[in-house]
């Protein structure tokens, strides 16, 4: 029972970290991506 309230607590703690990345960054990084995909590929 403990572990299934630490795994229910674990899940509802990741739904309430904000996302790692602004909306505008990722932009910036799908950006460079396809402008640099020559060389990384």
């Amino acid at each position: 029972m403990q572990r299934i309230l630490q795994l229910l607590r674990r899940l509802t703690m990741q739904r309430v970290k904000p996302p790692l990345h602004t909306p505008e960054e990722l932009e910036c990084f799908k950006r460079d991506a396809i402008e640099n995909r020559a060389k990384h590929y």
